[in-house]
């Protein structure tokens, strides 16, 4: 997760692609397993209203993250009903974020992510954060300088941390339903996902402008790439 209503760096696709990982990864610890190379035409999802995915059903390190969400199913079920979202959207997310904890250091709920060397912003003014370094917090990568919640919260609890995470979510479907009522269902989910990782005010920039709604997002592909894993994970059973 991303400052809120920040254009991302404009380097960061760069970080992703070849090693350093914005919030996936510290370059302290080995880089996780890429997916294994996605398959050439998505799978027709068989859940109506499902998400297609370019992930192989045996996709062994999506298996792998599979695995660990399952440790969090009543928390993530019960955190998508009170916030009306998807479990498998959910899913999505930690999957991109930590990889469901086994991007971070240490692996699991306590771990962080996002170990590069920043500027100090928000309400940061040392050189990293006091507590140590790794500026994404939990499995869904709660941003140390842009969320109280990642500096004085139990960010490390993986309830507290699903929470607020989906917060973010609903403030973000909030704003576009005042800011963007012309978006449909799907390009609404897509904008909340975008304004996850980008901020709210710079995906309704990129909506306004005509660009992609990934367009200011790290990668340029977070909505679409979470969806995708989301995807993969109904095939699996999460609804």
């Amino acid at each position: 997760m991303d400052r809120p209503d920040k254009k991302s760096s404009r380097y960061s696709w760069f970080f992703r692609i070849f090693g350093k990982p914005k919030q996936d990864a510290s370059p302290s610890v080995p880089v996780p397993i890429k997916p294994e190379k996605k398959i050439e035409k998505p799978i027709e999802n068989p859940i109506v209203g499902g998400f297609k995915t370019t992930f192989s059903r045996n996709n062994r390190t999506m298996l792998e993250q599979l695995n660990e969400a399952r440790k969090y199913n009543d928390i993530i079920k019960d955190v998508a009903r009170r916030y009306n979202i998807k479990p498998s959207v959910i899913c999505g997310i930690g999957s991109r974020e930590s990889h469901w904890g086994i991007a971070l250091r240490p692996k699991g709920p306590s771990g962080r992510g996002d170990f590069a060397r920043r500027r100090p912003r928000g309400k940061r003014r040392s050189a990293e954060p006091p507590d140590g370094g790794g500026y994404g917090r939990g499995l869904m990568q709660i941003d140390y300088d842009w969320h109280e919640f990642a500096r004085t919260g139990k960010w490390y609890d993986p309830r507290e941390n699903l929470i607020y995470a989906c917060t973010v979510l609903d403030r973000a479907r909030k704003y576009f339903d005042r800011k963007a009522q012309s978006l449909d269902e799907e390009q609404k989910l897509r904008a909340m996902l975008a304004a996850y990782n980008s901020g709210a005010a710079a995906t309704l920039r990129s909506i306004r402008a005509g660009d992609d709604i990934d367009a200011r997002t790290t990668g340029h592909d977070y909505s679409k790439d979470v969806l995708d894993r989301s995807g993969w994970f109904q095939l699996h059973d999460w609804e």
